[in-house]
């Protein structure tokens, strides 16, 4: 019996240990590897990738700088909660190799979020970089025209430049930071939202970069041989580090679209051809800002009565027709309520911390009355 017990013992562990041969094999044909779970850190996990393997990164903070030396696929969970952090030095992203995928992070404090010169076919795509010196520093390889890709990302509140590019296609971005292009060669920039102020277009003069159908927030720049009169896709507005999709969609030309947390209203201007009826649809998440009831105001007339509110559970949609013209050309959509201030994480903090200090106070109450 006891033979047949060691027997039977040392045939479950062959097995157990074959099967976890057996998965790890797997795994690494497969050629997929998971952060924290399989390395605690993005680094480990790259240096110990294979070429061509996809980094797959759960939602948290990494607080790491980070260098590609490999054709890698690095993607974020979700990129609002996986956050890779400079630590307010360094760069967050150097990529020194061909072939390289960033997508689904926020990527922020670093003196270049990301930053790669003189390789080829990286695509930064789906990502939030925000609060660097210089958000993305791509110096593609010299000649080679559209040699990688930046894609869909919201690009915001970086210190110098938003873009720094040579010789790469620039598409379907947000770019509220300054997006200077002194230097910058042979991009094409097409569909992408440009939320900027003071003044800075003219830094873009130079480059021989091909501009089409984008949107300019704050006057068109003179160099776009089609700009959009509307934002392309929805406008998402930044807020305590989430973003929140709102849908402008009209045929007038539109511009200064702005949101005010403290004012609880999101305002913008439009114009077009005298005597032409201009319309606009706006949806506006109610997360984000709702009104029980909502004011809608063009120019200092209250037009409420005359505007088509549709409310769902999650959002609001408003629109409005009108005569190009005739009419006050600012519209303002007041609400009653607004996001607060701060995350939501610190308001339970803040309860979390009074209910504890409320509790030892009821505790210590207590002893008091039964001695």
């Amino acid at each position: 019996m006891n033979k047949f017990k060691l027997a039977f013992t040392m045939f479950s562990i062959v097995v157990l240990v074959g099967g976890a041969l057996l998965f790890s094999v797997s795994r690494a044909e497969q050629g997929v590897i998971r952060v924290p779970y399989d390395y605690p850190t993005i680094q480990e996990a790259v240096n110990a990738a294979s070429a061509e393997s996809i980094i797959m990164v759960s939602s948290r903070t990494y607080t790491e700088h980070i260098v590609i030396d490999k054709p890698l696929k690095l993607i974020g969970e979700e990129r609002m909660v996986t956050i890779l952090d400079g630590g307010g030095n360094g760069t967050v992203i150097k990529v020194e190799a061909d072939n390289v995928l960033v997508d689904g992070f926020t990527i922020r404090n670093g003196k270049f979020g990301i930053y790669m010169s003189a390789f080829s076919n990286l695509i930064i795509s789906n990502n939030i970089i925000i609060a660097n010196d210089v958000g993305i520093c791509l110096n593609g390889e010299t000649g080679i025209f559209g040699d990688s890709l930046i894609l869909r990302n919201i690009i915001a509140n970086n210190g110098y430049n938003g873009i720094s590019s040579d010789y790469n296609g620039i598409y379907e971005n947000f770019v509220s930071s300054r997006f200077e292009f002194v230097g910058c060669r042979e991009n094409v920039i097409r569909h992408n939202n440009f939320f900027i102020y003071n003044g800075i277009l003219e830094d873009m003069l130079t480059g021989n970069n091909t501009w089409n159908e984008n949107f300019w927030n704050s006057g068109v720049y003179r160099e776009d041989k089609q700009p959009l009169n509307a934002p392309y896709g929805p406008i998402p507005i930044l807020w305590e580090n989430v973003v929140y999709p709102v849908s402008l969609v009209s045929n007038s030309t539109v511009s200064g679209i702005e949101f005010s947390q403290a004012n609880k209203k999101i305002e913008f201007y439009f114009q077009g051809t005298s005597g032409t009826t201009g319309f606009f649809n706006m949806t506006i998440p109610k997360n984000l800002l709702r009104g029980e009831p909502w004011t809608i105001l063009m120019g200092l007339e209250d037009i409420t009565p005359q505007t088509t509110i549709i409310e769902n559970e999650t959002h609001t949609t408003i629109g409005l027709t009108y005569t190009h013209g005739s009419t006050e050309g600012n519209i303002r959509i007041i609400g009653t309520w607004v996001v607060p201030e701060f995350a939501s994480s610190i308001i339970l903090s803040i309860l979390m911390i009074l209910f504890t200090a409320l509790t030892v106070a009821i505790k210590l109450k207590k002893r008091g009355l039964n001695k």
